[in-house]
């Protein structure tokens, strides 16, 4: 017998008949819009994000202004998220933290308390804190009593809010913003305001101006935090097409066996900094730093004092802080904003400064509109009065004549010649109004009100007209930046050249071939900075005759105590060499021996090196490794006790690895050994006489390379 369960019937109303797919589809673009239009990516107009705005309108709306009393945090996000954005105040506060920290480059928030003054800082409590709108701040909300922009309802429909506010200064491009959303993310580097604000001055009057003479009004970034801008890479690529990556340093300085830093790149916190430093010198990597001190205070501003050791130097020090650490990193820029259809898209510096413009020009055009409307009202009724007042008597006599005020409305209408609304403002006037000293400050209104009325009209109607007001206003709102705070911080060292290609958030460090690469004691290919050997052929030869050959694949990216050749006893030399050079071996009995490296194979880290030069039995050994290059007069100067001689590389074959050599140093009479070898330093010359062996003694104290030519 089978047993059945009585399954309950379900509910048709609880089951989503629709696929996994359609289902995730929808609401992941539903969401991945929100965070792209309403959360993450700033306007190109505004230059601020739905959440700033919304905090900027929410402090002017509550009169939260310059020099009235500033509120407490906590009860301004909780009125910001409680009437217009629907987030936890939490991250409604850690905007507002951002907006008046220290190292923004125009703090659009007057804070009370204990806000950042370095990247990093962890603001105090909202409880703790109170805040008000800067003076910068004040201007970017400033006409929205002018209906200078349009209003929409909020998320709950019980209260409006602006699509934008209507900027003085465009936000954007002076204080920069970092986002990251679906797809898209954006971060823009922060500039001076005195230059963007020239700058828009000069776009205003030449739209069509060249990227020279905007490169010249703009000539880089300008952070809050200082630092330094090295090198020109990728500036003008930013300029023009909003997307590149530069070099960013911060300050740091020698002071005697100290390395002191003082400034940090954009988005570079202390704490990251200070971390790398501690972990680099557990691992080894900094065996030169013998203590690191946080002495940065509220006072002074940031002061991080990493101490050399003794026997080390502070110079070495700073270099290998700047390749290992944060401290010299690449900022990529990359200029998205969403345009005025809340999509977002790639800008450059041009169409950014393009698009605050064209806001202003809205802004004017919307006020202009709205006190016109004003204007003509205000216009019509004095105009009705002042048709009243040419007969003052016969407007009494109707009123009084008329038995009810639909009467007297009517019959003004029909004696005066005037509308309805001008009669019900007659009829609603005090008798004061009728003095004549009030009938000559009508008077003195009409005039004012007409000649408003042309400016305003011009002002809808014209273009240029708005231009005129815009550059105008824009001299002003410069006035805001005249402070020494405004003074230019970040230093543009075109000059100079990045020790490392930099690193950061925003990818691997580009390494680069560096002269220095050496085999450590460690038996580890490196360069003077710490960085193992990416590119370029690595080699290292040892005083029994091994050579190696190594394009160091399969490192780590950093030391890791991985050596390149476990056994390096007996280690004579290593480097690097460059395209196109061949190896020569010098053995201590005369011998030499030219590889090409391209006819030996490379190893990897295991490897310990493969026979290079085959010694002779009686106690000879490798004493020198030159690379040496063909064809450009190269020569290699050998010495023994009693003879020199200059041989040209040319004349020295290139054998295969594992060969004993050729002789290539003629000894004299009671000596046999080489004491050295190496590049000569003046080269080969021609046409010199041949030096015979009896009188070689002499001209190894008397002669120089330069005097001979090779014997037989």
């Amino acid at each position: 017998m089978t047993a059945t369960l009585d399954v309950p019937e379900q509910n048709p109303d609880l089951v989503l008949d629709q696929s996994a797919d359609d289902y995730w589809n929808h609401y992941q673009l539903t969401f991945a819009l929100y965070s792209v239009s309403d959360r993450a990516i700033p306007s190109a107009y505004d230059g601020l994000k739905p959440g700033q705005r919304r905090l900027l309108y929410q402090m002017h709306d509550s009169k939260l202004l310059p020099g009235n009393k500033p509120q407490k945090s906590s009860k301004v996000c909780s009125a910001v998220t409680g009437n217009l954005h629907p987030h936890g105040g939490a991250s409604m506060y850690g905007a507002a933290a951002l907006l008046a920290a220290e190292f923004q480059r125009v703090k659009v928030i007057d804070g009370q308390g204990a806000f950042p003054r370095i990247q990093g800082d962890i603001p105090a409590a909202d409880r703790y804190t109170e805040m008000r709108l800067s003076a910068p701040g004040a201007a970017l909300t400033a006409e929205l009593d002018d209906h200078a922009v349009p209003m929409v309802a909020t998320f709950d429909g019980e209260w409006t809010e602006p699509t934008m506010l209507p900027a003085q200064w465009p936000v954007l491009l002076c204080n920069g913003a970092v986002g990251i959303a679906e797809g898209w993310a954006t971060k823009v580097p922060a500039h001076n305001p005195r230059e963007i604000m020239a700058a828009c001055r000069a776009l205003l009057a030449r739209p069509n101006m060249t990227d020279d003479r905007l490169a010249k009004l703009i000539p880089g970034p300008d952070w809050g935090c200082g630092s330094t801008v090295v090198g020109t890479a990728g500036l003008r690529e930013y300029l023009t097409t909003g997307r590149g990556a530069f070099t960013v340093r911060g300050t740091v300085s020698v002071d005697g066996k100290n390395v002191v830093v003082t400034e940090l790149p954009p988005g570079v916190a202390s704490s990251t900094v200070q971390d790398r430093i501690r972990a680099l010198v557990e691992s080894g990597e900094l065996a030169g730093v013998a203590d690191m001190s946080d002495l940065t205070d509220r006072r002074n501003g940031l002061r991080i004092v990493v101490t050399a050791k003794r026997g080390h130097s502070a110079e070495q020090i700073r270099d290998q802080l700047l390749a290992l650490t944060p401290l010299e990193s690449t900022f990529a820029a990359s200029l998205v904003a969403l345009d005025e259809n809340r999509v977002p898209r790639w800008w450059s510096v041009r169409e950014l400064i393009a698009a605050f413009l064209h806001l202003r020009d809205s802004v004017v055009l919307h006020r202009s509109e709205y006190r016109l409307e004003k204007v003509t009202a205000r216009r019509h009724l004095v105009t009705g009065l002042m048709t009243i007042h040419l007969d003052i008597d016969a407007a009494v006599a109707v009123i009084r004549g008329s038995d009810t005020v639909d009467d007297a409305r009517r019959g003004l209408q029909e004696r005066f010649t005037i509308d309805e609304e001008q009669a019900n403002y007659v009829l609603g006037l005090q008798l004061r109004r009728l003095t004549k000293l009030d009938v000559i400050e009508l008077r003195a209104e009409a005039e004012k009100l007409d000649a408003e009325f042309a400016e305003l009209t011009e002002l809808v109607s014209n273009p240029d007209a708005r231009r005129a007001v815009i550059d105008k206003e824009l001299v002003e709102t410069a006035k805001l930046f005249k402070g020494p705070e405004f003074d230019r911080r970040t230093v543009l060292d075109f000059e100079a050249t990045p020790v490392t290609a930099g690193s950061g958030d925003d990818g691997p460090r580009e390494r680069k071939v560096n002269a220095s690469w050496r085999l450590d004691d460690r038996g580890v290919f490196s360069d003077s900075h710490g960085e193992l050997l990416t590119s370029g052929l690595g080699w290292a030869v040892w005083t029994d005759g091994r050579i190696k050959f190594t394009t160091g694949g399969g490192l780590p990216y950093k030391i890791r105590d991985i050596p390149v050749a476990p056994d390096i006893t007996g280690l004579l030399r290593s480097g690097l060499l460059a395209e196109g050079q061949h190896l020569a071996l010098v053995t201590r009995r005369g011998k030499i021996l030219r590889i090409d490296p391209t006819a030996v194979n490379p190893q990897g880290v295991a490897g310990n090196g493969v026979a290079g030069v085959k010694l002779a039995a009686d106690g000879d050994e490798v004493i020198a490794a030159l690379p040496v290059t063909c064809g450009n007069g190269e020569a290699i100067l050998s010495i023994s006790e009693k003879s020199w001689k200059v041989t040209e590389v040319a004349d020295i074959p290139v054998k295969g690895r594992g060969g004993a050599g050729v002789g290539f140093h003629p000894f004299v009479k009671g000596e046999d050994t080489l004491i050295s070898a190496s590049i000569s330093a003046t080269g080969f010359v021609r046409g010199g006489k041949p030096v015979r062996a009896a009188n070689r003694a002499k001209a190894s104290v008397k002669g120089s390379g330069a005097d001979v030519t090779p014997a037989g």
